[in-house]
């Protein structure tokens, strides 16, 4: 895979060190552009030290011709363009059309998708014209944002403005190398749940598991990443910056998820249900904590609701109802019965028991088992990688 980065003149583009230094440990050819005001800000030998690759400035597009066209080399080499940070200046020049750089002429010679990563003066974004340039902008489906956020800017105001922090854009990176930046979710409202519920028995004691959350916030971006309306229902989550598309509800206990995931699901298209859900809870709670020598030597259970199945009571023929299944050993087995059984559309099984898969891990592998009798299965890979290939065997 091959991303072309094009840094704009913006303190944030300090941010974008970090995210060539990631995407080049991930494998992924990397080449940078550096605009004028870029050079301003970060100097063409830290961006080639980092990506293993000469930066192209517009010194180099101004040289006499060797070969073919260097905007036109660049733009046919790249798979993914990713303009950050993105400036006013260059982001009225893209509304228009014009092309008076190396950069803004390589987007003109490009056909990828282009992700955009804006970054200014909260003044300067309200303005009129540069709303109306970013609204024209939102127009060509070839541009994917990841969006400005509230934050401390450089001249000290906190507003709108702050460029997306990398752990926010790296994922979408990865994601538009996967779909070519389709959009096949566009419309369609996406319900997910996510990490593993905390049963408490006393203010500060709980049975629980050890899900953190990392596959199905792997889904949520994945959806939303590919035009998805996505709510994300979590009781744990990884402590990331996560797109501020997703609509993130907290959920703690098995009891608030079901309600969550209830209220919600009427209006969703395409529920995945990726909790790691209590199978019981205790049947008696303090609401004070428990001194040690008063804790029950035998504690006492109860069963909690089974919310996948009372979702599949609700379903709708239009509805598609992805439930997931962490095993150990056999995988197949119980899967395909709680399949059968909880009347699934889908159901996705991994193993917790092989080394780099399962809970807490950044990869995980699957067994993809359809109603349609269909079988999908998915290498070790990144979750987020996994969640794409969920969502291309689902569609």
């Amino acid at each position: 895979m091959k991303v072309l980065i094009g840094i704009g003149g913006g303190i944030a583009a300090y941010k974008v060190c970090e995210i060539i230094s990631s995407l080049f440990k991930t494998g992924i050819e990397l080449k940078v552009i550096l605009t004028a005001g870029g050079e301003q800000f970060i100097t063409p030998l830290t961006v080639a030290t980092l990506s293993r690759h000469p930066a192209y400035t517009d010194r180099d597009f101004w040289q006499p011709l060797h070969h073919r066209p260097l905007h036109i080399e660049l733009g046919e080499w790249a798979d993914l363009l990713v303009i950050a940070p993105l400036t006013a200046n260059t982001l009225g020049k893209l509304a228009q059309g014009l092309a008076d750089n190396l950069l803004t002429n390589t987007v003109l010679a490009s056909t990828c998708p282009i992700l955009l990563a804006p970054a200014m003066n909260t003044e300067m974004w309200n303005q009129v014209a540069v709303q109306r340039n970013w609204q024209l902008l939102g127009q060509d489906p070839r541009y994917h944002v990841a969006g400005a956020g509230v934050g401390l800017l450089a001249c000290d105001r906190v507003g709108m403005g702050r460029m997306a922090e990398p752990e926010e854009i790296l994922p979408y990176i990865h994601s538009l190398l996967h779909t070519g930046g389709k959009r096949d979710l566009t419309g369609k409202r996406v319900l997910v749940s996510t990490g593993g519920t905390r049963e408490f028995f006393d203010p500060v004691r709980f049975i629980g598991n050890p899900a953190t959350g990392k596959m199905g916030l792997a889904l949520a971006q994945a959806a939303a990443h590919r035009g998805g309306i996505v709510t994300l229902v979590h009781s744990t989550l990884p402590d990331v910056a996560i797109d501020r598309r997703i609509q993130l509800i907290q959920a703690i206990d098995s009891a608030m998820m079901q309600q969550q995931m209830v209220a919600h699901f009427a209006t969703a298209d395409l529920v995945l249900m990726s909790a790691a859900v209590a199978d019981v809870k205790p049947a008696h709670y303090s609401d004070q904590k428990l001194p040690k020598k008063l804790l029950p030597t035998n504690l006492e259970l109860a069963p909690v609701p089974d919310i996948i199945a009372e979702l599949s009571k609700l379903k709708q023929p239009h509805q598609k109802l992805i439930g997931f299944a962490a095993q150990t050993g056999d995988i197949i087995t119980p899967a395909l019965e709680k399949l059968q059984r909880k009347n699934l559309d889908a159901i996705v099984t991994n193993p917790v028991d092989l080394p780099d898969s399962g809970f807490g891990s950044d990869r995980n592998q699957a067994v993809m088992l359809k109603r349609s009798g269909d079988r999908l299965d998915i290498s070790p890979c990144a979750k987020l990688e996994m969640a794409h290939q969920i969502l291309d065997g689902i569609f």
